[in-house]
């Protein structure tokens, strides 16, 4: 993966460097109102120009079916808020997106929580010198989703172009409660000439469970260095080596596993309005216990591509890799599809939808006796699908309204043999209320 791209892009990488999801590339955009701000009488969305704040506030009604079972309704009641910052300093660029509200439930079966989101992400250009610092850090009370925060009806679906169906703790659906997870991560790159780049970035991450042993704890430390040559205009090649190293907590017997891999990545401007980036290579595998993890040899690649046009944005994205587990297993490599699409019909109408589907295979076989102590289960395959779609219509300036849907679906095979991963289908219906006032100008700071 490149690292000449947009520091709002560098934000949003961290977490899928070490989880093995692809992004597509976005493109510079010939538009001046894209469909992610065409529609900025439709609630909440990202700062366009310099030194400008957005802020939204907004309630509404979910209903989700089959959550806790077949045919089970409830209901849950949402108060929220999003605030964005961008300031586009030619030295020292900074952008700041924040989500957060309370879930208030209106059945026993679950409890009233909160959640939070928040990605920061600070550029310094130093003469042919180019950094960036940036953090990724969420508190969720279920498996990520749809929307920018990963929660389904709180009207966030489409409010962050680029941003990935799947959060940064992974892909696989988990009834574990109440999860923390922080990316973060710096990279440097330095100029040689005008078309050539030597890059390097590193990245930590954490997920942590709330609810004792509902879910197991793992961190990562990612590492990957990059020569970049700028073909052209429209072309750009590099060649990047990576390095991953997932750890479980202390209960686990300090079980490990490493990754190195080797890629090529080939980048091109297609049109004015439409990229690709394409990765491929060898990836290896080892671990600290042999007969569990046993070494091996596969491929990682993705593939992404970004449209926006006019009114139209889109993403549509494959990749292959491993990744840590979501919590619910020791490592998995997985095959991951994930589109996006967002359409805004002048400034009152916004409508958009993602999805992603994921088949993972346990890293950890099941056919050995596990250490002594260890508790994570041992092999399983799984089969996950979620999705949704929203739209918004402005009432007036400041007072929007959306409906939305969303569905996830998983199941897995009976070598699994854990407890609290979710397995089924559930549905979620929502109506909801925005407002959100012009934009502000702070400045830079």
């Amino acid at each position: 993966m490149k690292v000449g791209i947009s520091i709002f892009v560098l934000l949003m990488t961290p977490g899928m460097l070490l989880y093995g999801q692809a992004l597509p590339t976005a493109t510079s955009g010939e538009s001046a109102t894209p469909a992610s701000t065409a529609g900025s009488r439709a609630g909440f969305h990202i700062p366009g120009s310099d030194g400008e704040v957005h802020y939204a506030l907004g309630a509404s009604q979910i209903v989700q079916y089959g959550y806790f079972g077949p045919g089970k309704a409830t209901g849950t009641a949402a108060l929220n808020g999003d605030i964005g910052y961008s300031s586009l300093s030619t030295k020292a660029p900074f952008d700041m997106v924040y989500a957060g509200g309370v879930l208030i439930s209106e059945s026993s079966e679950q409890n009233t929580t909160t959640y939070q989101a928040l990605q920061v992400s600070q550029g310094l250009m130093a003469g042919k010198w180019v950094f960036n610092l940036a953090d990724s850090a969420s508190f969720l009370p279920q498996s990520p989703t749809i929307g920018y925060a990963g929660i389904p009806g709180v009207g966030d679906i489409g409010t962050v172009p680029g941003a990935p169906p799947i959060g940064g703790v992974g892909g696989l659906l988990t009834y574990s409660g109440n999860r923390v997870a922080n990316t973060v991560s710096g990279s440097a790159e330095r100029m040689f000439t005008a078309k050539t780049s030597a890059s390097a970035l590193g990245s930590y991450s954490l997920l942590h469970f709330l609810q004792g042993n509902d879910g197991f704890d793992t961190s990562g430390v990612s590492g990957e260095v990059a020569l970049n040559h700028r073909v052209d205009a429209r072309d750009t090649i590099s060649a990047n080596a990576t390095y991953s190293l997932y750890t479980f907590g202390k209960s686990e017997g300090g079980i490990n596993f490493e990754t190195r891999g080797i890629n090529g990545v080939y980048t091109r401007l297609v049109s004015r309005s439409l990229s690709l980036e394409l990765s491929a290579g060898p990836q290896w595998v080892s671990s600290s216990d042999k007969a569990l993890i046993p070494d091996s040899l596969s491929a990682a690649a993705s593939i992404g591509l970004g449209y926006q046009h006019g009114l139209t944005s889109a993403q549509l994205g494959y990749s292959r890799g491993v990744n840590g587990g979501s919590g619910l297993q020791l490592g998995g490599v997985s095959d991951t599809v994930s589109v996006g699409v967002s359409h805004a019909y002048g400034r009152r109408w916004f409508a958009s939808a993602s999805g992603a589907y994921s088949h993972t295979n346990a890293l950890a076989t099941g056919a050995v006796a596990p250490p002594l102590g260890l508790t994570i289960p041992l092999g399983g395959d799984f089969s996950t699908a979620f999705g949704g779609a929203q739209l918004s219509h402005s009432l007036s300036r400041t007072v929007s309204m959306y409906v939305s849907y969303a569905a996830q679906h998983q199941t897995y095979n009976s070598f699994y043999t854990g407890a609290n991963a979710f397995s089924g289908t559930s549905q979620s219906f929502a109506i909801g209320i925005n407002y959100a006032p012009r934009a502000l100008r702070l400045g830079q700071f």
